[in-house]
């Protein structure tokens, strides 16, 4: 009879089988060598950490295979959060794409998830701006040498991006297999930009004259200059072809830019009699003018439109700081519609107020006086608005005493009231306090009335704990507890920060618009 050793054949087997999965995955790490090695890979960052207001960040990529049509290559600059898919890219970040074939950049929109709509071409005199950063595209650029290509973003940051960064970089190669490197971390970087634009007026509206007042606010350092540009709708260049004003407080000299948007012409003083002019706008000396209070810069500019202007603008602002950092922004903050110039100067009025100085939880009146010019006489409808730069909860309020439309023929008034919020009572509330004060009867009770009630101690002392422990959890935040009541479910109110604040009182008639500033200050 003849015997198989079927040891012998399952252990032959089986060492078959672990040869075949030995040589698959000899196959696939092979393969999977050779994909990377055709795969694209960064080779170097730079800066890898830094600071500043803006920045040339660089990157050289290995491309083996060279730049195909889809290869694109992105910078995410991230607020404290971690890159995720396209669908999951978080709001108010600054997440920029490049392409290499078509040299378009694309930036992230505010609410994050897709681009906007507006791009701009590298090397050119465009640019793209959400809330976070602007990308100029004259200052970037792709270079291509051989199997490498070195990508430039040219980054400005807004004050509101101020702070910590991380850096990520990303490639993507659609034209060949698709293949996507995910984002990884390069670096960190700080964000110092400081001047920020906080309000402008009018930031809609038409004519052919205007004046507009812009706030700014540093809350670092004192304003060296500020810009207020007004282009047309389809231009995303920073000031070509445009109206574009400067001020320098320090100086009181008034700037504006020439056609090509690449130098200011010699400036005015502010209340000359003169005029600057280019093709697109005339600025008067006359009617522009700056005031300072505290850390903010409130600049009037008085302007007047060229035919060739007519239509739709948008507003832009910015500033530089007094060590010259700048911080500007492709951003549009409104619009204005210029219309052809009336025969005679049109009637329009304009706006004075007094400035208040008040204690925290009281409230203090302000004197609006509307005067005309030029002849204009009717209703004018007065509002306001809290200007501040940094956010609070508890910033002052503003209202128009009633009636808030006034009828104007030389001179009419009104009162701006302003109310502010006092801190809450560091003392106990009046439940607090009596609980405070019952337990405190108890405890007497207990320990000088023990001799005619025959209390053991055994039995005393933990009714005293339970006295002194229910007193002080009823009475949370006692006499000597400095935290304060809450006014809310769930809050508690601070008061009116101290500082300096600024509303701006805007009337309207019609199509015609005036503002002014009342400052406040709070004590």
């Amino acid at each position: 009879m003849i015997r198989f050793n079927l040891v012998g054949v399952a252990s032959f087997r089986s060492r078959l089988r672990l040869g075949q999965v030995l040589a698959l995955l000899f196959v696939g790490l092979g393969a999977s060598i050779a994909l990377r090695a055709q795969s694209v890979n960064l080779v170097s960052f730079s800066p890898s950490f830094g600071n500043g207001s803006e920045q040339v960040f660089v990157a050289t990529y290995f491309v083996p295979r060279g730049v195909t049509d889809g290869q694109s290559f992105s910078l995410f600059i991230m607020n404290g959060v971690a890159p995720g898919s396209k669908r999951g890219w978080s709001s108010d970040q600054c997440i920029l794409t490049y392409n290499v074939s078509s040299g378009v950049i694309q930036l992230a929109e505010d609410s994050g998830g897709k681009f906007l709509s507006t791009t701009a071409t590298a090397e050119t005199a465009q640019s793209v701006s959400n809330s976070q950063c602007s990308v100029l595209a004259s200052l970037s650029s792709a270079t291509i040498s051989g199997d490498s290509v070195t990508v430039r973003f040219f980054v400005a940051f807004s004050a509101a991006f101020r702070g910590a960064k991380q850096l990520y970089l990303s490639a993507d190669s659609k034209g060949w297999m698709g293949d996507t490197n995910p984002p990884i971390q390069v670096g960190t970087y700080n964000v110092t930009a400081s001047v920020s634009s906080v309000f402008i007026s009018p930031s809609s509206g038409s004519g052919s004259e205007e004046t507009f007042m812009a706030i700014y606010s540093d809350v670092t350092s004192q304003i060296q200059s500020v810009f207020l540009n007004l282009k047309s709708s389809g231009n995303n260049t920073l000031a070509a072809n445009a109206c574009k004003l400067r001020y320098d407080p320090g100086s009181t000299d008034i700037f504006l830019v020439n056609d090509a948007g690449t130098n200011y012409g010699s400036p005015l003083t502010s209340g000359s009699t003169a005029v600057l002019s280019n093709s697109q706008c005339t600025l008067f000396g006359t009617g522009t003018y700056a005031t300072t209070f505290g850390n903010y810069v409130i600049a009037y500019f008085r302007v007047s439109f060229a035919p060739v202007f007519v239509g739709k603008k948008e507003i832009t602002l910015g500033g530089v700081d007094q060590t010259g950092v700048s911080t500007f922004s492709n951003l549009s903050r409104g619009t204005y519609t210029v219309t052809a110039s009336p025969l005679g100067a049109p009637p329009t009025f304009t706006l004075t107020s007094t400035p208040v100085s008040v204690a925290a939880g009281a409230s203090a009146n302000s004197t609006i006086t509307v005067l005309s010019n030029e002849g204009f006489s009717g209703s004018v409808a007065l509002t306001c608005a809290v200007i501040s730069a940094e956010a609070s909860a508890y910033q002052p309020s503003c209202k128009i005493a009633a009636p808030n439309t006034v009828w104007l023929e030389t001179a009419a008034r009104a009162t701006l009231v302003i109310s502010t919020t006092a801190s809450a009572s560091t003392l106990l509330s009046t439940l607090k306090q009596l609980s405070v004060f019952y337990n405190s009867i108890a405890v007497a009770v207990l320990v000088f009335f023990r001799r005619r009630i025959r209390w053991r101690w055994q039995t005393l002392l933990p009714m005293m704990v339970v006295a002194i422990v229910s007193g002080t959890a009823t009475g949370c935040g006692g006499i000597n507890n400095p935290v304060m009541e809450p006014t809310g479910s769930g809050t508690t109110n601070s008061g009116t920060t101290v500082g300096d604040y600024i509303i701006a009182v805007t009337g309207t008639s019609g199509s015609v618009t005036a503002t002014t500033e009342v400052s406040v200050c709070v004590k």
